[in-house]
């Protein structure tokens, strides 16, 4: 089948591909086997996703498109991989984004991007501002983007109460570690926080020890699996929210035929939708499991959330568009409204 040199292409529900200059024909393609790296353990719900994106590749291609799957980090930590898939030494990744070359590559991230699942969802829609935005930074860099993989709010895991924890700005009397990135540091500051940036593989010993009262920055899975016998309260603030991206190489991207980028297309973003509602039900199965093992968790009423994203949109984002732009902050709170 012969196509255009230049088809303008439109998904229902996605967003436009743009013009695809490559014309080839179907039989004579040679098929291709391209390399997908992640940074997800190998038992994790995004490498089973991961899994699953190679084989409906596989099928919707009918054999041109083969893709191997390597997980946890087993090609590299999350910046190396990003780097390689830039070069086209990796051909797909399924990582953290890194915003060392343009900031707003980590806009998924943004504190209370989101105060819910469905406002993330609107957030991280292919047709609305961030993605758009991101696509564009990413093909400065020689990457194809597919979209973000939602994989959760994080909350707040502490070994003693909270004072007053639903005011913004309210002395929480309780010190926590969090990563040295302002997307944290600020808004756990602005909610009443004091805080340290002690390494992360000290954090469980220093809350052993009361150096530190707990941490920020993990879903209620890995406060579960890796801190469930130091915390005593598990607060779901849902302050950030885990979103690494599916991305492949440009070039290599450009050169599958034109009908195999629809499908892989398709195919990625409905992964990418459908990772919402695992990461939701993921949340709630892991709270459950703390609070049978007895740690107490803590959860806010849609008011009080929608409040605490209030705060920090009004009062953190604007000190956080020196990574960005004031333009882009600004753009994106007008998408979400």
């Amino acid at each position: 089948m012969k196509f255009k040199n230049a088809v303008s292409i439109f998904l229902t529900g996605f967003f436009i591909l743009g013009s695809l200059t490559y014309a080839k024909d179907t039989g004579n393609f040679k098929p291709v086997v391209l390399k997908f790296a992640n940074q997800h353990p190998s038992d994790s719900t995004a490498s089973n996703t991961d899994r699953e994106i190679c084989e409906e590749i596989n099928k919707a291609t009918e054999g041109r498109v083969k893709v191997e799957l390597y997980t946890d980090s087993s090609l590299g930590d999350y910046t190396s991989i990003f780097e390689e898939t830039m070069m086209g030494t990796i051909d797909m990744a399924h990582i953290t984004a890194v915003e060392t070359y343009d900031p707003k590559m980590s806009g998924a991230m943004l504190p209370y991007l989101g105060s819910n699942y469905e406002e993330l969802e609107k957030a991280y829609a292919p047709d609305n501002y961030l993605f758009k935005t991101v696509s564009e930074s990413a093909k400065k860099l020689g990457l194809h983007s597919f979209g973000f993989y939602c994989e959760g709010f994080s909350g707040i895991g502490v070994t003693k109460e909270i004072k007053d924890p639903a005011i913004p700005g309210k002395e929480k009397d309780v010190i926590v570690r969090i990563p040295g990135l302002d997307n944290f540091a600020l808004p756990a500051k602005e909610l009443g926080f004091r805080t340290s940036t002690i390494a992360y593989s000290d954090t469980y010993t220093s809350m052993q020890t009361g150096t530190v009262n707990g941490w920020v920055g993990g879903p209620p899975n890995l406060n579960y699996l890796y801190f469930r016998d130091v915390i005593k309260y598990y607060y779901h603030y849902q302050m950030t929210q885990e979103a690494t991206q599916i991305f492949m190489n440009e070039n290599k991207f450009n050169s599958l035929l034109p009908e195999d980028q629809i499908a892989i297309t398709k195919i990625i973003q409905n992964k990418c939708k459908e990772s919402l509602v695992l990461a939701k039900t993921d949340e709630e199965k892991y709270m459950k499991l703390m609070e049978d093992t007895g740690i107490k968790v803590i959860k806010f009423s849609d008011e009080e959330r929608a409040n605490f994203a209030k705060t920090i949109r009004e009062k953190v984002w604007p000190k956080l568009t020196k990574h960005t732009s004031k333009k882009f902050m600004d753009n994106l709170l007008k998408s979400m409204e």
